[in-house]
């Protein structure tokens, strides 16, 4: 493939913002990455939210990771690498809900050194009784695996992250 083509796959994907090429994933980070998430998906359904939160505080970045990224590179590195997330967590929870699939996300960027997190919140308002929950998963303020203005209908009740790919940690 050329680079002319290249650019233009860019652009169709990113836009005018896309500026230069998106960093190369190792296959052996995506294969870390994806473990680490169908095992993450097995303790969330196995011992629930409470364990998985554990999960994806405590993971670590695998090897040759995407570390220290700028936020643009880091989201255009994030959406590449969603198909194939989403790939593991179909393989592994055919009929995973959008906690599921924003904590597999979640876990899938954190094993590649991208500190992305997964949102919980409730709607704010409703026609029943009762509200609705939903979840999904952002990186640098910007929404990956939903539409971007899903924030304005939701309270986030819950942020969870990767606590070795915080700010301020090491």
């Amino acid at each position: 493939m050329n680079n002319r083509a290249t650019a233009d796959w860019a652009f169709l994907l990113w836009g005018a913002d896309a500026a230069g090429p998106v960093p190369r994933t190792s296959r052996r980070a995506r294969l870390t990455a994806a473990v680490r998430t169908a095992q993450a998906l097995r303790t969330l359904r196995r011992a629930g939210w409470g364990a998985a939160q554990s999960c994806l505080r405590d993971a670590r970045a695998a090897p040759r990771a995407h570390r220290e990224l700028p936020d643009d590179a880091a989201i255009r590195v994030a959406r590449r690498e969603l198909p194939r997330c989403q790939l593991v967590v179909r393989l592994t929870e055919p009929d995973a809900l959008c906690l599921a699939r924003s904590f597999a996300l979640a876990v899938y960027l954190s094993a590649l050194g991208v500190p992305a997190e997964t949102v919980v919140a409730r709607q704010r308002t409703s026609i029943g009784a009762r509200f609705a929950f939903h979840s999904w998963t952002e990186l640098h303020g910007e929404v990956l695996n939903d539409i971007p203005g899903v924030r304005s209908g939701h309270t986030v009740l819950q942020r969870v992250r990767c606590a070795a790919l915080s700010p301020g940690t090491s």
